[in-house]
């Protein structure tokens, strides 16, 4: 399309800007990465990592976090509509990709299906960080993609000083939806308490082929914690609440859609306490029990499969530092009971238990330095239907860093990373309606064996900022849920079902519903992408300042036998200028999604397309002040946009135009 070759030839001009980082400010490059065991500052990160704080959250909220995030240069979604979305890193998803919230595991329904919501959606988060690449070291095998770590205050970790309050009230005009969120803060003495609650409602969004069916949402958290917090640090415990109801897309456009109604309790406690014992200066804990459920609901109003997921996590962890060496070791320990019971419970119920223990270290000469780590994981994972298996899991990681001049740091890292099958690669056995297939899982799976080599290029100063990352995995024993080549059938008003060699086999009875069979097989595959982001401050003009920014990513994969893994994002290119000064925020933006035509053997292609985006932000008292106002405007030119690693893409396109105005304050 035309406006796609502007746009090329614009990032071609863009060359002759000095390049730089993605689309965060000097003082965010600075910031510390606490979802990493080691912290320290982003740009000193031998992974790719991003922090968005709350106004950048705030910029790019969007449905579910999936969506939310898929602005952030390397993330995707699933996008299943807009009750459900979970990100996809660098071409890997579900079991493949954690989502934390404070740092410790949520525990939901989200990986077993598409359709179903991660509990937290960002609308009420301080801050989000994200790791690409191999996690594993730290949170385990399932983090061999990257890790998603969704931060709040629900546990106080600053000392209280009166009372604070933050609110968001936002409308959007797609599917007049309303968002709200708010938090007070208080104290007595050392003990400092927080109260949350948000809300987000929604109608159909618009799209540019008419109204998408059936596609509202309904979601509310409360919560409450408190902490005591001194001099030594803090120790608090929280509870959080989530209830989320939303539409599914019908079967047949002239049918009722059905919906999910979900909630969670979680129990939440945390504590990071300094002290001096031994070599160690620092020691953290944090532990969580959670109660989901979820129920779906056929189009008439009756109950149909319901989930159920119940367990607990805890993560432990001791730091050690001094001039040149620092280093942490952990012990995390999590155990969870699985079961979903109606006509689409495609396994039956499971208890999985994970045991890992890890050290990480780093060794600093200033101008150059070591990082590397082991981690040793036990998963047993037990079926009461096909009975137990376990599996011992070692992964490693070895990288060097250097700092050839001021402001430039460059490192590199190899790592080895093993990851246990889930209990639904291993034991699904059933339709599964929201992928519209009948899936089979193998018991007889064996661990999957990832080495990933990581090249990271930064450099920043006070007008320019520079970002690279280049990776490569090759796995061994990929696990991918491939087309089997039969098919399923059932008979309701006979209540017969079976397997045939296709659909057209005369044995099929004539009302049966046909479903392709889907099963998951190991075999070879390799990744290989980047992403590239480019940041610079142009000129002042009228007391605003003026920057430009370009960002790129890009992940290709395919199995060593030949054809490709199902569902992979394509490349994907933003464009975006800003100015501002200490009232007022200007941003303008082009989104370039391209088309993709590497494809599995059961995919279609999917055509590309370009989000045109802008914002306007104005603070009436400055930067300091309590109150800000922001209209955001999403696809102006309302183009058709697909994503092509959502289950409902030939079905349900993106959101048309849309615009949001938002209300915060803070004080």
């Amino acid at each position: 399309m035309q406006f796609s070759l502007f746009m090329r030839g614009l990032l071609a001009a863009s060359a002759f800007i000095p390049a730089a980082a993605f689309a965060q400010s000097e003082t965010t490059e600075q910031e510390i990465v606490v979802t990493a065991p080691l912290e320290g500052a982003r740009i000193e990160s031998l992974q790719g990592a991003e922090i968005l704080r709350r106004e950048d959250i705030v910029a790019q909220l969007n449905g579910g976090l999936g969506d939310t995030l898929d602005a952030t240069p390397g993330i995707s979604t699933t996008f299943f509509g807009a009750g459900a979305s979970r990100p996809i890193i660098r071409g890997l998803g579900e079991d493949r990709v954690r989502v934390l919230q404070n740092g410790i595991g949520a525990i939901d329904a989200s990986t077993a299906s598409p359709d179903h919501a991660v509990t937290s959606d960002g609308l009420d988060a301080e801050r989000i960080e994200v790791l690409r690449g191999a996690a594993a070291l730290a949170f385990g095998g399932n983090a061999i993609g990257g890790v998603v770590n969704v931060i709040d205050q629900s546990i106080p970790t600053r000392p209280a000083d009166g009372l604070s309050f933050d609110g968001l009230a936002a409308y959007s005009s797609v599917d007049e939806g309303a968002q709200g969120s708010a938090r007070v803060g208080f104290g007595a003495g050392d003990v400092a308490f927080t109260l949350s609650a948000s809300a987000r409602d929604a109608d159909p969004y618009d799209t540019p082929l008419g109204e998408a069916l059936n596609q509202w949402t309904s979601v509310r958290t409360y919560g409450g914690g408190a902490a005591l917090v001194r001099d030594w640090g803090f120790a608090g415990i929280a509870v959080k609440r989530v209830e989320d109801e939303y539409g599914l897309l019908p079967e047949d456009p002239s049918e009722p859609g059905g919906r999910i109604e979900l909630e969670q309790t979680r129990i939440e406690s945390r504590g990071d306490f300094k002290v001096d014992v031994g070599p160690f200066y620092r020691l953290d804990y944090g532990v969580q029990h959670s109660d989901y459920e979820h129920t779906e609901f056929e189009g008439d109003g009756e109950p149909g499969t319901r989930f159920q997921s119940e367990g607990w996590e805890a993560r432990f962890e001791a730091h050690h530092r001094d001039e040149r060496h620092q280093g942490a070791l952990g012990l995390q320990i999590s155990d969870v009971d699985f079961d979903a019971a109606g006509d689409e419970a495609f396994i039956t119920a499971t208890n999985t238990q994970d045991t890992g223990v890890f050290a990480i270290e780093r060794y600093d000469l200033g101008r150059w330095g070591l990082e590397g780590g082991l981690r040793y994981e036990r998963r047993e994972i037990d079926n009461a239907t096909f009975g137990a298996r376990d599996f011992d899991n070692v992964s490693g990681s070895l990288g060097a860093f250097m700092r050839p001049a001021e402001g430039w740091f460059i490192g590199a890292t190899a790592a080895h990373t093993e990851r246990a099958p889930t209990a639904f690669e291993l034991f699904s056995d059933g339709p599964h309606l929201a992928t519209a297939n009948y899936e089979l899982g193998d018991p007889g799976l064996g661990q999957e064996t990832a080495l990933s080599f990581e090249i990271s290029a930064r450099y920043a100063n006070d007008r320019i900022s520079v970002e690279a990352n280049i990776f490569s995995i090759a796995f061994s024993d990929y696990i991918a849920l491939v087309e089997r080549g039969d098919v399923f059938w059932l008979d309701e008003d006979t209540d017969t079902s079976g397997f045939a060699p296709d659909a057209g086999d005369p044995g099929i009875p004539v009302d049966a519903e046909i479903l392709p069979v889907f099963n998951f097989v190991q075999q070879d595959a390799s990744f290989v992408g980047g992403e590239i982001a480019v940041r610079a401050r142009l000129f002042d003009v009228g007391g605003f300042s003026v920057s430009g920014d370009a960002a790129l990513d890009l992940v290709n994969a395919k199995f060593d036998g030949g054809g490709h893994p199902p569902r992979i994002p394509p490349r994907s290119l933003t464009l975006g200028l800003e100015a501002a000064n200490a009232y007022w925020s200007a941003r303008i933006e082009a989104v370039d999604t391209a088309e993709q035509d590497r494809l599995a053997a059961f995919e279609t292609e999917t055509d590309g397309y370009t989000f045109v985006n802008a914002g306007l932000s104005w603070r009436p008292q400055g930067e300091s002040g309590a109150w800000t106002v922001r209209l955001d405007g999403r696809n102006l030119t309302d183009e058709l946009g697909r994503v092509h690693s959502s289950f409902l893409k030939d079905d349900l396109p993106l959101p048309g135009r849309n615009f949001r105005l938002t209300v915060l304050t803070s004080f």
